[in-house]
């Protein structure tokens, strides 16, 4: 398996389609000054279309209010098309595609920024008061994935 240098290019990465697979947020007892014990859960996935230099991107993130066992879930997929997508893999023996761990980080930060975005605005309104998410390494996302039903 020869390595490829990798080169991202802003420019050839395109976010095309956000898709928004299941929001849930229960209503949480909170009073107006507490600070909730929250534990939260993230996951990923990813799939392609070598061919139409497709990518996606999907996260899973689950809040619960360990004090009255309330949640707040979010589940969305990111749709990329990546013009030079045959530049972002490496054939493993078998001849499947191993994308570079730059490459996956890069799309994971876009989409969990955009993420940061789309859950502030949802809870917004709602009594778990406007969930701002930390900026976190994109990487650490790639260690959890969302278990298909």
């Amino acid at each position: 398996m020869s390595k490829k240098v990798l080169n991202i290019d802003p420019k050839q990465i395109r976010l095309v389609f956000i898709e928004e697979v299941s929001v849930n947020i229960n209503d949480t007892d909170m009073t107006e000054n507490e600070v909730p014990s929250l534990e939260t859960n993230i996951a990923h996935l990813t799939a392609y279309n070598l061919e139409e230099k497709k990518f996606l991107f999907g996260l899973e993130l689950l809040f619960t209010n360990k004090s009255n066992n309330s949640e707040c879930k979010f589940r969305f997929n990111f749709h990329f098309i990546i013009d030079n997508l045959e530049e972002m893999y490496n054939l493993s023996e078998d001849g499947l595609p191993v994308f570079q761990k730059l490459f996956v980080s890069t799309i994971s930060g876009i989409s969990y920024s955009t993420l940061r975005g789309i859950v502030f605005e949802k809870t917004r309104e709602s009594n778990w008061n406007s969930i701002v998410l930390p900026v976190i390494n994109p990487t650490n996302l790639l260690d959890s994935w969302i278990q298909q039903e």
